[in-house]
């Protein structure tokens, strides 16, 4: 039975529009088998186990890539209602991909004690896309879907042996991200048949551009580099990257090439092989083992107790959050220039805040603060504001989807829908309406820090990487969301009166203010028993390093908070002296607010 998965696996990696497509995807589709079964045998994972894990993440692949096709190569205008031809592919995959993860969790059950946890969450993610590839019609629909399905790649990446070991946080997130890249690229260029367009060439070079990078990554923290073929886990790692490379020769001279149908083959055939070496990497034994409790839990080695040297002299780069923090003040600053190069001002306070808000966000989570944070909890509670108060002050007051729909150019008629088609949809969402009321957001940020600290939430959330790495997220997305709805530049689906919004506000303080009393008069630790666990080299007094958290807590969160309502009297104000602010042509605001506005009223209608 595996043997024939395995076979449908390759199977679904041929090219059928020409025979020379053919026969280049079944040698490579043939290597990736042999890769499959050679890397089963030298990591000392079964054979069966590993062609069904190869298995899913074909199909896996298969169902994202026709998501990714119908989402953002569709000729349908986003928002549209559409017939899901489509997806008919990505529906199939994804019964496939959730009877290969459901086989593999009875392999883990009967064949030893690893836990079928990660395996049960995969099979449940895989057959809700498959469901809801039967019933989506919309745009919006499908984006969810895709979100879906990308959370099922990541449950085999953070429960891989090899991510166990030192430097389990970079092998981690380098490896999640190279499943995700090489998951889509594949997907689309089985499902995509209009390879030639421009689009799909961005595409290839993005894709590629991440798994460069991310291998690279991957091979300094998995592999030593002075002679990496002396363990099945380095021959791998070699095979990796010299997909990769010539991956990369393929998009980035895709238009030099003149028989197109073998091109395509050889791109199918060697996705497979890269699909089939990261298969490998994943199940392989970690290369390097920690050497203490500290080390085993957070990855890494500490420089020592921490003071105000040890955390300024401190990186520890974060492949996910901190790599998004320098990517999105990057193409902020794109977008401040092609708007100038158009002749249309902008305003450098907006672009020194956005940019302000993504060293914020780089600062948590790439620095000697994220390094410790982890082992200390005040460090933690500095990392913690700094994300949910700081730097989303910072970033919502840099307008970004007013500086978007001011850039993007929408698509002309017969094109496939673009990106600013894409905001468009979003903003109008329901569940971007949801998010924008204010009791909402009130109520998540007020009352998220209760039910994190004053439950045993934390500590089950603060033993693994993934976790922290998700409640980071969290915590700003909750931040970003109160911060927009109270003192966002960029329209909302409802906006309260600046006096309502200042309510809002002075609401929230009072909650905040008795969190940070009840963490400062606590006499239990909290998560304790994970602290004490750790056995820090230094001495760390627990209840006092808790104290000082609730004290930064109390300082730094009612400083912002009173920023907070110095930016909305600001706010207010100008918004009662510009009384032509909705009729001046020559205003920059009032045009950005017009061009929200009729936005908006477009993809109503629409």
């Amino acid at each position: 039975m595996p043997e024939a998965l395995g076979l449908c696996a390759v199977a679904m990696a041929f090219d059928l529009a020409s025979r020379g497509g053919r026969i280049a995807a079944a040698a490579l589709g043939t290597l990736a088998l042999v890769v499959v079964v050679l890397g089963a045998v030298a990591t000392g994972v079964g054979v069966p186990s590993a062609l069904l894990r190869f298995v899913a993440a074909v199909a896996a692949a298969g169902a994202v890539g026709a998501l990714v096709v119908r989402a953002f190569f569709d000729t349908t205008a986003a928002g549209r209602s559409a017939a899901p031809v489509s997806v008919a592919g990505g529906r199939w995959s994804a019964w496939v991909w959730a009877g290969a993860a459901a086989s593999l969790v009875l392999l883990d059950v009967v064949g030893g004690p690893r836990t079928a946890a990660p395996g049960l969450v995969v099979a449940v993610l895989a057959v809700v896309v498959a469901l809801g590839c039967w019933w989506a019609t919309r745009w919006r629909q499908f984006v969810g879907l895709l979100l879906v399905a990308l959370a099922g790649l990541a449950p085999p990446v953070v429960a891989g042996r090899v991510v166990s070991g030192l430097d389990l946080d970079i092998a981690t997130n380098a490896l999640l991200l190279h499943v995700i890249a090489a998951s889509m690229w594949l997907g689309v260029r089985l499902t995509a048949h209009g390879t030639a367009t421009q689009r799909y060439r961005r595409f290839s070079v993005a894709c590629w551009a991440v798994l460069m990078s991310s291998g690279a990554a991957a091979a300094l923290v998995l592999v030593p580099l002075a002679w990496p073929f002396g363990t099945a886990l380095g021959w791998l790692v070699v095979v990796d990257l010299a997909t990769v490379a010539v991956l990369g020769v393929i998009a980035l001279r895709r238009s030099r090439f003149r028989a197109g149908a073998l091109v395509s083959g050889v791109e199918t055939g060697v996705l497979v092989v890269l699909v089939a070496a990261v298969t490998g990497l994943l199940g392989g034994p970690p290369a390097r083992f920690a050497s203490d409790s500290v080390e085993a839990s957070i990855g890494y080695r500490l420089p020592g107790a921490p003071d105000l040297l040890s955390v300024l002299g401190t990186v520890r780069p974060d492949l996910l959050l901190g790599s998004a923090a320098i990517l999105a003040a990057a193409l902020y600053v794109v977008g401040v220039r092609r708007l100038r190069r158009a002749g249309r001002a902008w305003s450098p306070a907006r672009t020194a805040s956005w940019v302000a808000g993504c060293a914020g966000v780089l600062l948590a989570t790439s620095s000697g603060v994220a390094a410790y944070a982890p082992a200390v909890f005040s460090a933690h509670m500095v990392a913690h504001m700094t994300l949910n108060m700081v730097a989303p002050l910072a970033l919502v007051l840099g307008a970004p989807v007013t500086l978007a729909l001011r850039v993007l150019v929408p698509a002309r008629v017969g094109e496939p829908a673009g990106p600013h088609e894409w905001l468009l949809a979003l903003i109008d969402a329901p569940v971007v309406r949801l998010l924008a009321h204010p009791a909402l957001a009130a109520a998540a940020f007020g009352g998220s820090y209760y039910l994190l600290y004053l439950t045993g939430l934390f500590e089950a959330v603060i033993e693994e990487h993934w976790s922290r790495t998700a409640l980071n997220v969290v915590i700003l997305v909750i931040g970003y969301q109160f911060c927009w709805v109270v003192a966002g530049v960029d329209p909302a689906p409802r906006r309260l009166p600046h006096l309502g919004r200042l309510g809002v506000v002075f609401a929230v303080m009072p909650f905040h203010v008795i969190f940070a009393v009840l963490l400062i008069t606590r006499s239990e630790a909290v998560a304790g028993g994970y602290y004490r666990m750790l056995g820090l080299p230094w001495s760390v007094d627990l209840i006092a390093d808790q104290q000082l958290a609730g004290v930064l807590s109390l300082v730094l969160g009612e400083l912002m908070l009173i920023t907070t309502q110095i930016v909305l009297l600001v706010q207010w104000y100008r918004y009662d002296q510009l009384a032509g602010f909705r009729s001046d042509p020559g205003d920059d605001d009032a045009l950005a607010y017009r061009d929200m506005l009729s936005t908006l009223r477009r993809s109503r209608g629409g």
